[in-house]
């Protein structure tokens, strides 16, 4: 996610300059639809929200973040999308508009990506809010863009309607699942008491991703995209480094994949045919790194950085703790330097 909020076009039918944003892929009922990341302060796991005697019939609950108390939106019932139950495994995921800090509950985030301007669409109809903005093919499936400066303006601005409490009942409430939110909570409390997050500009964003047991991170604005492994044929280049996994055709550009933990630590890494190729993103070098699995985002101050890396000799990768979790952080403009990746 980029650290610098980009503003929302606000013209129907035109399609942004920017030639590439980053969007968080969600599900919500039986659709997706993709946020974009520059929006996005936090997703975090549904935990247990504060619901005082009377709320819209849109505010699932209320929740606080960053000292904040904001809003926990129920989206289905914005876009008017059939309710359906939310679960335990349901998501937060905290969005900062231009004048607004609030939070939409979804069901699931299925993937971050880069997306070209050219790969979305401008809604081909209008509507009264216009909480579509354009429209992404994600996986041959219509993914709906959300326009998140309308759904704030809308929440800001729409009348106080208690008659219906929909929202909150489509949260679990067997004891069960209400025991789970609540120690969410008190987790949750715990761990921003020590670490309180500050606003988005004041951190850069990291994704982080497994390859066997270690957790790596990298730099949101490092990475150009990321691509399922079984959806692409890789091709092993015969006299290469034991690291160098093979070639890959990625949309015309043929991107070398690495085994990132035989790079850095010469140990390979279980190869089973799956996983997320990370396409670092270069304009001199075509690298992909193969990630089992793909875990959270992470912020991070550069500050922070700064001085872990004065820490390093080599500033290629880097250590870092975060609740008591240990990130190997890789830095991307170090790694590209390095001769080990020139193939003679």
């Amino acid at each position: 996610m980029e650290n610098e909020i980009i503003e929302v076009e606000q013209i129907q039918g035109i399609v942004p300059e920017h030639p590439e944003k980053i969007y968080a892929i969600t599900n919500i009922g039986e659709e997706n639809y993709a946020i974009n990341a520059a929006n996005v302060l936090e997703i975090v796991k549904f935990i247990e929200l504060s619901r005082p005697e009377k709320l819209p019939s849109h505010i699932a609950g209320l929740f606080e973040y960053d000292g904040k108390i904001i809003n926990v939106v129920d989206i289905k019932s914005v876009l008017n999308i059939e309710p359906t139950p939310y679960d335990i495994n349901s998501l937060i995921v905290i969005i900062k508009s231009n004048e607004n800090i609030f939070a939409l509950m979804v069901n699931k985030v299925i993937d971050v990506r880069r997306v070209g301007s050219n790969s979305i669409q401008p809604v081909p109809y209008h509507t009264v809010n216009n909480f579509i903005q354009y429209i992404y093919e994600y996986n041959d499936i219509q993914c709906n863009v959300l326009n998140l400066e309308s759904i704030s303006n809308w929440i800001k601005n729409h009348p106080d309607d208690t008659s219906d409490s929909a929202g909150f009942e489509l949260i679990p409430n067997d004891m069960e699942s209400l025991a789970v939110l609540h120690e969410r909570k008190l987790e949750y409390i715990e761990k921003t008491s020590k670490n309180p997050y500050a606003i988005i500009s004041d951190k850069d964003e990291f994704v982080s991703f497994y390859v066997g047991e270690n957790k790596y991170c990298i730099k949101m604005n490092d990475i150009k995209g990321f691509y399922k492994l079984q959806e692409i044929k890789m091709t092993k280049v015969p006299c290469t480094p034991d690291f160098i996994l093979g070639l890959v055709n990625i949309k015309g550009d043929f991107i070398c994949v690495v085994d990132i933990k035989n790079y850095f630590h010469s140990q390979r890494a279980p190869y089973s045919g799956s996983g997320t190729i990370i396409v670092l993103n270069s304009d001199e070098f075509k690298i992909g790194i193969l990630a089992d699995a793909i875990s959270d985002n992470i912020q991070i101050k550069p500050d922070e950085i700064a001085v872990l890396k004065k820490q390093e000799s080599k500033n290629e990768l880097i250590q870092y703790v975060k609740d008591g979790e240990i990130y190997l952080m890789i830095n991307v403009p170090e790694m590209l330097l390095n001769d080990k990746l020139f193939i003679k």
